[in-house]
């Protein structure tokens, strides 16, 4: 395979401006540092997960958790490729290898990026929606979250993404040199890409707007009806927990939404963003979305907290007395 010549490929559009090119090299910097720490914390908070689902820890063995392991694997590889496939040939890391593998490279960083975006989509989905559930249905919540219905959710996590990512495969990808000596990739018709992901951002963003208006309908509805026993109950039922898991699940809906306004002002050409102002907002946005999810996991479960906690030696697990029945034979 010959490597391909570095000045022969099309050079971004720059918009020459040095305050963006100062804020740019700021955000980046910011980024990849805030990226440091939170890769090797994720897998820490990934592995105590499936640690306690391993040992069987009821608390973090629900199917909230199974999703969060799921979703967890999903959003590291997204940073991985993030970085390995967008921002190190950006700065001019490693660019002869990048040059040789060219198409390849161009191919696989495309494919997962958009395969993981929608698979992100999903998660958030699936996980929104198993909050709302054990909030307006908690006596039901476990039945309708049983085995095999959770397989199901977890196939509904890859399998639209990993499918809609094909269609990168039958496009002709472009390699783009910059002014720091490294390359972008893109695809030669990106913006029909990027029309039927905002389609599909747009369908999913309005099923969790919808879920979540009719949340607080059916709560306002309890609230201010008497007769209502069914969610009156429902809410004497809802723990505290329950409702941090829920606003943890919000943060990440709002954030999706935010991705959504991005590719559509892209699209659209709102703004008339060159392709390297975009990469710089769609990767930061891409970094938070995908590691947000630690950090609302540590914060908003206590339960997860504690484990971590009690497994590094850092707390002491409580011990419940257990009662002695004696037999006396007379």
């Amino acid at each position: 395979m010959a490597v391909t010549d570095f000045y022969s490929l099309p050079l971004v559009t720059q918009s020459g401006d040095y305050t963006q090119e100062t804020l740019e090299k700021v955000v980046e910097t910011v980024q990849f540092s805030i990226f440091c720490f939170t890769f090797p914390f994720y897998i820490l908070v990934t592995y105590f997960m499936l640690d306690a689902l391993h040992r069987g820890i009821d608390e973090l063995s629900t199917p909230f958790f199974r999703l969060c392991i799921t979703t967890a694997f999903i959003d590291i590889w997204t940073l991985l490729n993030n970085y390995l496939g967008a921002m190190f040939p950006k700065w001019g890391w490693g660019t002869r290898v990048y040059l040789f593998l060219d198409g390849y490279y161009a191919h696989t960083y495309l494919y997962f990026a958009w395969a993981s975006g929608i698979c992100q989509a999903m998660c958030v989905s699936l996980l929104a929606t198993n909050r709302v559930s054990a909030i307006l249905f908690p006596s039901k919540h476990t039945r309708m979250w049983t085995s095999s219905r959770l397989r199901i959710a977890i196939a509904i996590q890859f399998l639209p993404g990993l499918l809609a990512g094909i269609a990168t495969f039958f496009n002709e990808t472009q390699l783009y040199r910059n002014s720091k000596n490294g390359v972008v990739p893109s695809e030669i018709f990106i913006g029909v890409l990027f029309g039927i992901a905002g389609l599909f951002l747009a369908i999913v963003c309005i099923y969790l707007i919808l879920a979540y208006c009719y949340l607080l309908f059916m709560l306002r509805k309890s609230s201010n009806a008497i007769k209502s026993s069914h969610f009156a109950k429902s809410r004497a039922v809802i723990k505290k927990k329950e409702v941090k898991l829920f606003i943890m699940s919000s943060i990440t809906v709002t954030i999706q939404i935010s991705i959504l306004v991005l590719v559509i002002i892209y699209a659209t050409s709102l703004l008339n963003f060159p392709l390297d102002t975009f990469y710089l907002c769609y990767n930061a946005i891409s970094d938070l979305y995908a590691g947000i999810n630690p950090y609302l996991l540590w914060i908003f479960s206590d339960s997860l907290r504690k484990h971590i906690f009690i497994r590094l030696g850092l707390k002491k697990r409580r011990r419940v007395a257990s009662s002695s029945v004696v037999t006396v034979n007379q």
